[in-house]
C-alpha cells in the first residue's frame, strides 16, 4: 500500500558544525530530553552523551591553550566523530518516536521533536528567481539564469556593462555566449555599477509552417527556427532576434 502519511524529519546534518558548536548542540539535546516522558529510553544514555561532549571540550581547551600536537588533534577528531554517531542515533530514535506520537499530524510531530532540542530538517523549495546576481567579491560578480526549457540544448547570452547608477542602462555592453547557465564576471573594478542582460536561446524544429520570426517561451527564451539541413535562419527585417531580460544591477565591492 502506498505510504500517505507525511513525516517530520530531523536535521542530522551534523558535520557543519565545527568542534565547539558539536558540545553545545549535545549539551541541548541532553537537556531536551531530560525528564521528557515522550523520549525517555535514547539508545545512547544521556549521560554517555554528556560525558562524551564533556571529553571533547576538555581536549579542545587544551588546544586552544597551545597544544596543537598531531596526536592531540587526532584525539580530538575520533571523540568529534563519537559524540555525532551518539547524536544521530538518538536523532533517528527522536524521530521515529515524534511521528509515531503524533499519528500522521506532521506539526504535533514537529513539536514533540523540537522540544528534545533537536532541529527539523529544512524543506527544500524551487530556486525563486530566473535570473539573478549569485554573490559577489573584490572584482567579481557570479551571474545565474535558470534553463529556459527543457531541452538538452541551451545557449545563454549575456550582456553587461558599466553604468552609472541602478536601473540606468549600460551604454556600452559586453556580450559573452555560453552554454552554461552560470558566469563569473572577473576584473571589475571596484566601486563601479554594472547592469547584465540575459537571453536563453533554444532551437526550433522545421515545419512546413515554420516562420523566421523568433517567437517566446512561458519564460523569457528565444525560439531560434531551422531549415531542413538544420541551418539557424534568421529574418534581417528583425534589427534584435532575441528576447533579452530587464537589466539586473549589482555593485562591485
Amino acid at each position: 500500500m502506498k505510504q500517505t502519511i507525511k513525516k517530520a524529519k530531523v536535521s542530522l546534518d551534523l558535520n557543519e558544525l565545527d568542534a565547539n558548536g558539536l558540545t553545545t548542540f549535545a549539551d541541548g539535546t541532553v537537556s531536551g530530553l531530560t525528564g521528557n516522558v515522550n523520549f525517555s529510553n535514547p539508545p545512547v544514555t544521556l549521560v554517555n552523551v554528556t560525558s562524551q561532549a564533556t571529553s571533547l571540550r576538555s581536549t579542545l581547551k587544551l588546544i586552544a591553550a597551545g597544544n596543537k600536537s598531531a596526536t592531540l588533534t587526532k584525539q580530538a577528531a575520533q571523540q568529534a566523530n563519537t559524540l555525532i554517531l551518539s547524536l544521530i542515533t538518538n536523532g533517528h530514535y527522536v524521530e521515529d518516536n515524534a511521528n509515531l506520537l503524533a499519528a500522521g499530524d506532521i506539526i504535533k510531530a514537529e513539536g514533540f521533536i523540537t522540544s528534545t532540542g533537536y532541529k527539523l530538517k529544512k524543506k527544500i523549495t524551487p530556486h525563486p528567481r530566473d535570473f539573478e546576481v549569485v554573490a559577489t567579491g573584490p572584482g567579481w560578480a557570479h551571474i545565474r539564469a535558470k534553463k529556459a526549457g527543457a531541452k538538452k540544448q541551451e545557449g545563454h547570452l549575456w550582456r553587461y556593462g558599466v553604468t552609472t547608477a541602478k536601473g540606468v542602462s549600460p551604454v556600452t555592453v559586453i556580450l559573452c555566449v555560453t552554454l552554461e547557465t552560470d558566469i563569473i564576471l572577473n576584473d571589475l573594478a571596484s566601486g563601479t555599477i554594472i547592469g547584465v542582460q540575459h537571453a536563453s536561446i533554444l532551437p526550433l524544429s522545421h515545419t512546413k509552417k515554420t516562420d523566421v520570426t523568433p517567437t517566446v517561451t512561458s519564460r523569457v527564451a528565444s525560439l531560434v527556427p531551422v531549415s531542413k539541413n538544420r541551418h539557424p535562419m534568421f529574418s534581417h527585417s528583425v534589427s534584435d532576434p532575441y528576447q533579452w531580460t530587464d537589466f539586473i544591477y549589482t555593485v562591485i565591492p
